[in-house]
């Protein structure tokens, strides 16, 4: 008799146990879906984003041989952080460093500094410092990054260039802004249509957790969804 009723219990915890396994693998991951808001860019400043010239890249063929700043179609990225990080693809160079400049709208500087440029074509993240002076809130800047082709700064140097607008962090965000970065962290932010912090934290998951498929689909899409498909499956470099 006991041989008998293990036999009908081993099949019932096999069931529960599929059951259970089958109802995790259905569950939806947290989506990432960025709100488009009205952001235009400001009309004062050097106008939108250059995608920069072919000069001291090595490619001018490829439909990533220059510099591109993951933006959003605005060209108008939002940000809650004091000292946001941007995202910018680099292709194969000859240029060693860049030139960084923020300058609020009426061209005073806010912060500039020179930066290493990576000795491999990829997606870079470009940091504002903690001796930076924080981003006001309301306020919006004009950021540039220039390629030093050469020993110097050059009139025809390739230059990206975008806007950048500190806002303030609702109460959601609040309790998201001293987390680790997350799915979830990252959903909110683009319900938000705060681009800045979006794409920099699901860059932060990426690189945690290189071959994570799902973490890679996100990515994929939300730069997709705002006409970036060509550096979407750029490489990821390392801070």
């Amino acid at each position: 008799m006991k041989s008998n009723k293990l036999t009908v219990r081993l099949p019932l915890c096999f069931t529960f146990l599929f059951l259970g396994m089958t109802l995790i693998h259905s569950l939806p991951s947290q989506a990432v879906m960025f709100q488009n808001g009205k952001n235009p860019a400001p009309k004062t400043g050097r106008g939108g984003a250059s995608r920069g010239e072919d000069i001291c890249f090595s490619d001018s063929k490829t439909t990533t041989s220059s510099v591109t700043p993951l933006m959003p179609a605005t060209n108008v990225g939002l940000t809650v952080a004091e000292r946001p990080t941007l995202l910018v693809y680099v292709p194969q160079t000859s240029a060693k460093e860049a030139f960084l400049s923020f300058e609020d709208e009426q061209r005073n500087h806010h912060y500039q500094t020179f930066i290493r440029l990576p000795n491999q074509p990829g997606v870079m993240a470009v940091e504002l410092p903690p001796q930076a002076p924080p981003l006001k809130v309301g306020k919006n800047y004009q950021w540039s990054l220039v390629m030093i082709c050469g020993e110097y700064l050059e009139p025809d140097s390739p230059e990206v260039t975008g806007w950048v607008r500190r806002v303030e962090a609702n109460s959601t965000l609040m309790n998201q802004k001293t987390l680790k970065a997350s799915l979830k962290k990252a959903s909110l932010l683009a319900e938000s249509g705060i681009w800045v912090d979006t794409v920099s934290t699901l860059a932060d998951l990426r690189r945690a957790e290189p071959k994570n498929s799902v973490y890679l689909s996100h990515w994929e899409e939300l730069l997709q969804s705002q006409g970036l498909t060509a550096i979407a499956n750029q490489p990821l470099l390392n801070k």
